[in-house]
């Protein structure tokens, strides 16, 4: 099983929108690394939503996040910024 490192984390993270705030109140925002943590490790394992380790926050959360940024063209958008990084050999550090 791999897990994704900080520094990798990062790089996906800087790729994410920012949640826009409500002004008027509700839920406060979930942490978006622990969602992206378990998406990420939905993605390596094969595994069914309904199997996520509770350590990486609500199953439901991950998963409606993952399709809000496939919905809106974010993981598009990291694949041809990963696709980039390899053809320019500026990212090779985070395939390590």
């Amino acid at each position: 099983m791999l897990t994704l490192t900080d520094e990798q984390l990062d790089w996906l993270m800087e790729r994410i929108p920012k949640p826009k705030k409500d002004p008027r109140g509700g839920r406060p925002s979930v942490d978006l690394r622990e969602a992206m943590k378990g998406i990420y490790w939905i993605l390596d394992n094969g595994a069914k939503w309904k199997d996520l380790p509770k350590r990486f926050g609500s199953k439901s959360t991950a998963h409606r996040w993952l399709q809000k940024w496939v919905r809106e063209g974010v993981c598009e958008r990291i694949m041809q910024d990963a696709g980039r990084c390899i053809d320019e050999r500026d990212c090779n550090r985070l395939y390590e």
